[in-house]
């Protein structure tokens, strides 16, 4: 647990770090929400990799939110189950 710590922590520090000094002063207010909020979601998931439990993935979401009509598309077009 403590490498995926490890791995989490390096990566968001490198990406902040980075981020800090090239944007610093180039982003609009939209700019900045839009970046924590995307940062928000990846801090997720790199805590669920931490920990490695089941928690609600993209792909769970994405399945709810598109999983019948695409079900639906696919026995329309005739393809398999």
């Amino acid at each position: 647990m403590w490498e995926r710590a490890l791995i989490v922590a390096v990566s968001f520090g490198g990406m902040l770090l980075y981020d800090g000094i090239t944007l610093r002063g180039k982003t609009t207010k939209k700019d900045k929400w839009l970046y924590v909020l995307i940062t928000a979601g990846c801090l997720y998931m790199g805590i669920d990799y931490v920990v490695n439990k089941d928690w609600l993935d993209y792909f769970d979401v994405v399945e709810q939110v598109l999983g019948g009509p695409a079900k639906q598309i696919n026995s329309m077009l005739g393809g398999p189950n």
